[in-house]
């Protein structure tokens, strides 16, 4: 009867522990959702409140934008095609004003006739216009590796061309004046006949950027 009774006390012990870890575990299985239920109770409550202070800055935003005056957007086909209209004439002007240094510069070549001075500022001009129009086609290329292509060789092209027109008209401001160094009114003169071509240089490179597209790697 003693071992019976000693089975049974241990059998009951057995037992006793099992429904003990079972109840542990079904506490911690009930704590875990609460847990779960909280979290996610919590992540409801902060994106409804992200969602609700969203909100407050666009309604923030709708009534700023309201009180500003009216906008206009600059970035159009009407603007860009006004600045290539602009840039044409400022060329023409350019070129009308070079003529004159040019063929006075030219004379001293010694030509057969005169009228072959003017040659020289067709020469001039063209190879200027040209290495433009280079620069401007090459500096909207990638090459085969989606970088952009060199413009050095247009560039130093468009350059130096540019250059003779500007040391033409100095030299025939400079020679109009019988080189009076200590004279302003010259020195006058000359700023103003090298500051057209120098601006032509200056807008056509600026146009790369702003004007025309440049090409993009697919």
């Amino acid at each position: 009867m003693d071992e019976d009774s000693g089975v049974i006390g241990q059998s009951r012990i057995g037992y006793t522990r099992i429904m003990e870890e079972k109840m542990s575990t079904n506490i911690n299985y009930a704590k875990e959702t609460v847990k779960r239920k909280s979290a996610k109770t919590d992540r409801s409550v902060s994106g409804r409140a992200a969602v609700r202070e969203k909100k407050k800055q666009m309604e923030r935003y709708e009534q700023q934008e309201k009180r500003r005056a009216s906008r206009i957007q600059v970035d159009q086909n009407v603007v860009l095609l006004s600045w290539i209209i602009g840039i044409g004439t400022a060329f023409l002007a350019s070129a009308i004003v070079s003529f004159n240094g040019i063929t006075s510069v030219a004379k001293f070549v010694g030509l057969s006739a005169g009228w072959m001075s003017g040659l020289f500022f067709f020469f001039v001009e063209i190879m200027y216009l040209l290495f433009l129009v280079a620069y401007l086609v090459v500096s909207s290329r990638i090459d085969d590796d989606g970088k952009p292509e060199r413009t050095s060789g247009p560039l130093w092209g468009m350059i130096s061309f540019g250059s003779i027109a500007v040391l033409a008209n100095a030299f025939h401001t400079f020679d109009y004046w019988n080189w009076a160094w200590v004279e302003p009114r010259m020195w006058a003169g000359v700023i103003l006949s090298i500051s057209a071509p120098i601006a032509i240089i200056s807008a056509s490179k600026m146009a790369s950027r702003v004007v025309f597209a440049r090409a993009i790697r697919l």
